[in-house]
């Protein structure tokens, strides 16, 4: 009969059933009635079947995010190999082996992703084809080996071998393979019987059983049956426990027998066979179930202790904490070097496995390239094979893999040769990686494609791979000082619980916090609970990201009581603490961007995820550097991931230049210039006054102001109010910052690339974007001058006083004159003035007394154009604080990865704008909701109440059609903010009973919990 499929389902019935696929034979005859017409089709599906067959259950278990168990196994470990890096490893593995012993062979021209080298020659590894043993020892549905028989074939062929003939030799005596999943294996099967066929349509009936299986389990095996093996019984009971629980561990089982070991057992099975069918009827069951359960064992026993000329798989990927316990423990034990993941104790046995002057081809993450973790394997690696060639992938390279790949070659020799590097990495889009490859292969001034001598990768501390580095840069690992010789490089504390012991600047009473303590004794003396705390942060480089505090009262003594209650001795986390307020430079540990060094001044407690660099003689010269493009080229050789660890920068190279003056004067004016940019805005603690407030003082000096203007635009400018002049200032002087930083760091680059002699591979230009000091924005910087305008009503800024009046502790009037704060700190925000403190006419009421009142209808166009929307003025800033200003300020007040921590709180009836007012929470009191709820809620549905009536004896009147609607909107709409307020009062009578304290030591998110259903959502 024939076979012929049209759709998906047709192959899964004829795939996956087990009563199909369970024994060879019904597969074998299967196959062999499949019509040869239609063959590669359906071997070019077994792929996609087998993934659709895992995919599901494996996208469930990497979700869950859990330690895996033994049946999970086979699903999360598997990654389907694209077909172009099948072929490149088995040209250049199997076609390299080929090429080695016959130099002169042009056969490598069929080979589309072989590379070409002028590599030396070790001798003749093999006598003969059929001696050439090709193993994928995690095989899957046999995609490497599928292709390595056509590789086979040609090569056979070549020394002129029959297809019919070849077939049959290939299959007995060069493919192997091995796997753990019984499915994976029958596919594996199924593919290289229908590849074999292709060539020769009676190689069913030659019954040649491929040297492929899936590994089998010892753990049912009965051990009273171990006598029948009579005077080899140890040898069986070795390899029955052996591969107990085998489906866990896989091919990276370690048998400890010798080839003589298994044919001794091999002859005894013999004898046991005859018994099986001339014993007695108890021999005979027993005999059975020994062949039954033995057999499979003693096949991949023998495939195992085998050593192949070419091995070639795509390990799995399973990092150490998601192993199941079994499997960790016999890593533990047999591979305690390379246990950071699966696939490094795959490399380590791929290389094991592999004989002498052999090829080894893989894919696998290219962690195992740079970071520190997998350092003993690159030293593995590095000593007991060449590394012959090498792609590294982009990220994204296929759709599978959900890591950052790369391929590569290893031939096993100490004779170490230079070998071919291809950079794939900064080429997105999985449909260019094999495009660009070809590129590289034909072409070998290609800029992506480096040819090294692997001796160069141990001149670096801990032996990176850096490939695409040159002689001069490896130069300077062996000649120059490294920045741990004049720096130290320090980690700090791990609170272990940050939400308990760290606050965002503003959230705590400004009375308990001391930002410029000296050291640890003045810390204990002061009796000040809140200290700046770094914690690294987004890029930004010279200064700023200072935004935490830690709680180290009384020397921290609630923290280190609490981290010795976890760990027994504090100081596991709690680490360098005499390092602790001393002026340092610092970074972020994690960045997805380029490594970002800044000044910190005295008086911080620096956090694990934010080193610091001491040095009391080169600080400026080392801040430069370390913002310079050349310690970037560094670092991405010693921290190629996110993390930049303090060993990665203790290991820079150093050129210290004798006469840095200028490069320590630069140094020094980048730092003040971010500096200035971030004590700009007021998430600074060092925040003195908004810009657009600082230049107005500065407009009655009109020809200053125009010698300004002209400096800055190299023309006078007409403007239509002050307010529209001060932000033609500021932005005039943020321009000046950001070019004349970017200028420097430029400058700070062309100095280090002359001093590093790295003219040919670096330039000194910046992009705009990595930059790190703003430039002005109108409309942002607008919502912060209304922000100030808001921190000025509520006290906590004051036109006549510069930083931050009042965070917390006694209330000082004397503080402000020019504008007089709220009294009660409620400020309603209504669709009407309703209240005499009403916010936008208190934001009017700010405007005439800056700007002065000649000019209020001017700014006030100039903020409403600036922010947007339809209406008068007015309109625009009474629904710009009805709808965004809350959402803006949460923005503000936020640092990410710790949320929205908003200081200014918004109570909030719905969303029909019944009631809303905001309040400082440093101002707070227990009885402020009660005064609320009298003074204005109550006021408010009295509004109401009048409106209401009012309106229904309108409707009732004498009134036209269109006025009738007209009323009858708006009385919906009263009776609808009337309900609302109803119900929202209900709340706050509850509250206003219970008198609640607030202690602000407990941070925005305890509290704002708790005060939750009065409060508008934090979004």
């Amino acid at each position: 009969m024939t076979f012929t499929f049209t759709k998906i389902s047709d192959y899964k019935v004829l795939l996956f059933p087990d009563n199909i696929l369970k024994k060879e034979n019904v597969v074998g005859r299967l196959i062999s009635d499949i019509d040869e017409d239609s063959w590669l089709d359906q071997v070019q599906i077994i792929g996609w079947m087998y993934q659709f067959y895992i995919q599901t259950p494996k996208d469930d278990l990497i979700h869950a995010k859990k330690q895996y168990k033994k049946n999970d196994i086979p699903f999360v470990t598997q990654l389907f190999t694209p077909d172009w890096i099948v072929k490149y490893m088995v040209e250049n593995t199997l076609g390299k082996m080929y090429v080695d012993i016959h130099p002169d062979t042009r056969l490598y021209l069929n080979w589309e992703y072989f590379i070409t080298s002028n590599q030396p020659r070790d001798g003749k590894l093999v006598s003969d084809l059929k001696s050439i043993k090709f193993i994928d020892p995690c095989m899957g549905s046999g995609h490497i080996l599928v292709y390595a028989f056509d590789v086979f074939m040609q090569i056979y062929k070549s020394e002129g071998w029959s297809e019919r003939d070849a077939a049959i030799s290939i299959l007995r005596n060069n493919i192997y393979g091995l796997d753990i999943d019984e499915r994976a294996y029958q596919l594996a099967y199924f593919g290289l019987m229908m590849k074999a066929r292709s060539y020769n349509r009676n190689i069913f009936k030659k019954n040649i059983m491929p040297n492929i299986c899936s590994i089998h389990e010892s753990n049912d095996f009965n051990d009273e049956l171990l006598v029948y093996f009579e005077s080899n019984s140890q040898l069986a009971k070795q390899i029955i426990e052996t591969f107990r629980d085998a489906k866990e561990f896989g091919s990276f089982i370690n048998l400890n027998l010798t080839n003589e070991d298994l044919v001794l057992i091999e002859n005894q099975l013999n004898s046991i066979k005859e018994k099986a069918i001339n014993g007695n009827l108890i021999e005979q069951i027993d005999c059975n179930e020994i062949i039954d359960k033995f057999v499979p064992l003693l096949k991949q026993a023998r495939i195992m202790a085998e050593k192949f000329e070419i091995t070639v798989t795509n390990p799995p990927y399973l990092n150490t904490s998601l192993m199941p316990p079994k499997v960790k423990k016999y890593i533990n034990n047999y591979y305690a070097n390379f246990k950071s993941d699966m696939f490094a104790v795959f490399i380590n046995k791929c290389i094991r496995m592999t004989k002498t002057n052999g090829y080894i081809g893989l894919l696998s993450p290219y962690v195992w390239m740079f970071i520190s973790s997998f350092e003993p394997l690159r030293n593995y690696v590095l000593s007991n094979t060449c590394i012959d060639s090498l792609i590294q992938l982009e990220y994204n390279a296929f759709e599978a893999a959900c890591v950052p790949v790369a391929t590569y070659t290893f031939k096993k020799t100490k004779n170490i040769y230079s070998g071919d590097y291809v950079k794939l990495s900064d080429f997105k889009g999985a449909e260019n990686q094999p495009l660009k490859y070809l590129y590289a292969v034909k072409n070998n001034d290609c800029n992506y494609r480096f040819n090294i001598h692997q001796s160069n990768f141990k001149k670096i501390p801990g032996s990176p791979i850096g490939y695409w580095l040159s002689s001069r840069v490896y130069s300077t690992f062996d000649e120059e000082l490294k920045i741990h010789n004049i720096g130290e490089t320090k980690t700090g504390m791990g609170t272990s619980d940050n939400a308990r012991f760290v606050r965002l600047w503003f959230e705590v009473s400004n009375t308990k916090v001391y930002y410029n303590c000296k050291g640890l004794l003045e810390a204990k003396q002061s009796g000040m609970k809140w200290f700046p705390y770094n914690k690294g942060g987004e890029f930004r480089r010279w200064y700023g990201n200072f935004n935490y505090l830690v709680n180290w009262e009384n020397d921290g003594k609630e923290i280190k009581e609490f981290a010795a209650s976890l760990y027994k001795s504090y100081t596991r986390t709690i680490k360098n603490i005499n390092y602790y307020f001393i002026p340092c430079l610092a970074w972020s540990d994690i960045s997805s961007s380029y490594f970002s060094m800044r000044k910190v001044p005295a008086g911080f407690i620096f956090d694990g995820v934010s080193p610091s660099l001491y040095s009391k003689t080169h600080e400026d010269y080392l801040l430069a550097f370390l913002n310079s493009k050349v310690a970037q080229l560094y670092l991405d050789l010693l921290a190629p991931t996110i993390h930049y660890n303090s060993g990665s920068v203790s290991n820079i190279p150093l050129i210290i230049k004798e006469d840095a003056d200028r490069i320590k004067n630069l140094a020094l004016i980048n730092s003040n210039l971010s500096k200035e940019d971030w004590n700009s805005v007021e998430n600074s603690w060092d925040f003195k006054v908004h810009p657009l407030i600082k230049w107005s003082k500065d407009l009655w000096d009109v020809t200053a102001i125009g010698a300004t203007i002209h400096k800055y635009y190299g023309k006078h400018i007409s403007v239509n109010s002050p307010l529209e002049l001060c932000y033609l200032l500021w932005q005039g002087e943020c321009n000046e910052r950001f070019n004349k930083l970017k200028s420097n760091e430029e400058e700070l680059n062309k100095l280090f690339i002359d001093i590093y002699g790295l003219q040919n591979e670096l330039d000194p230009y910046i992009e705009d974007k990595d930059v790190t000091v703003k430039k002005a924005d109108l409309t942002r910087d607008i919502k912060s001058f209304i922000s100030y305008a808001v921190g000025c009503m509520f006290g906590r800024y004051s036109l006549d006083t510069e930083g931050l009046v009042y965070a917390g502790g006694e209330w000082d009037n004397s503080k402000y004159s020019s504008f007089i704060p709220d009294s009660d700190n409620i400020i309603p925000i209504c669709d009407d003035e309703y209240f005499t403190d009403d916010i936008v006419g208190r934001f009017v009421e700010f405007i005439k007394v800056v700007y002065g009142e000649d000019t209020l209808e001017e700014n006030l166009k100039f903020i409403a154009s600036a922010l947007g929307g339809k209406g008068t003025p007015r309109e625009v800033l009474r629904n710009y604080f009805l709808n965004d200003f809350f959402k803006d300020h949460c923005n503000t007040y936020q640092v990410t990865g710790s949320g929205k921590r908003p200081i200014y709180w918004l109570f909030d009836s719905g969303k029909k704008n019944g009631f809303k007012a905001l309040i400082y929470i440093h101002r707070y009191t227990p009885d402020l909701i009660a005064r609320m709820r009298t003074q204005y809620i109550h006021e408010q549905q009295s509004r109401y109440r009048n409106q209401i009536e009012m309106l229904e004896k309108q409707v009732e009147g004498d009134v036209s059609t269109s006025e009738r609607v007209k009323l009858q909107k708006q009385l919906k709409k009263f009776k609808e903010q009337d309900e609302e307020l109803r119900v929202y009062e209900e709340k706050i009578h509850h509250w206003a009973d219970k008198m609640e304290p607030m202690d602000l030591d407990d941070g925005v998110k305890a509290n704002y919990a708790k005060f939750q259903e009065l409060l508008a959502k934090i979004k």
